[in-house]
């Protein structure tokens, strides 16, 4: 774990107006999308010809890129807890993650879901946990992390969030 202060990464992410179920929230299914939206935006390099037309690149980046690289992730846990409703926002979420854990082969990416109005997460809608797991994208084999990634990956290390039982 870190010892200085943990950086978390702020993410905007939209809320569509199809992510809305039939009593105007945020439905839970769409909430999934919002911590996949972020987890994305922050540790998913893009493809260099994507950066070179302006694609942003994430805050830590994963040794990963997508479809045709040599590594690839899964997720082994996901963890939501809701604390209320979330309506539409035509400002967005802002989705503020952190790594809880920095494993051997895996990382708990643990999150907040807050609003511009709420910049201190107060009173967040949602606080969530995803466990991801790099893996060889031939055999799905874990592969375990190197030891520049894991020093790249330590100063977004934080506290992991206690979820209620």
């Amino acid at each position: 774990m870190n010892s200085s202060a943990p950086q978390p990464i702020d993410i905007t992410v939209p809320v569509r107006w199809t992510d809305l179920d039939a009593y105007g929230h945020v439905n839970n299914a769409a909430v999934v999308r919002l911590l996949e939206e972020a987890r994305i935006a922050a540790f998913w390099q893009p493809p260099a010809e994507q950066v070179a037309l302006g694609a942003p690149q994430p805050p830590a980046a994963l040794p990963v890129s997508g479809a045709g690289a040599a590594l690839s992730t899964v997720i082994a846990s996901q963890r939501i807890e809701y604390a209320r409703p979330l309506g539409h926002r035509r400002d967005g979420v802002v989705v503020r993650l952190w790594l809880s854990r920095i494993g051997g082969a895996s990382l708990s990416v643990d999150y907040l879901v807050l609003t511009r109005d709420d910049p201190e997460g107060a009173a967040p809608y949602a606080r969530a946990r995803t466990v991801v797991v790099l893996v060889d994208a031939d055999s799905g084999a874990p592969v375990r992390l190197e030891a520049r990634t894991r020093e790249e990956l330590e100063p977004f290390a934080g506290e992991p969030l206690r979820f209620r039982d």
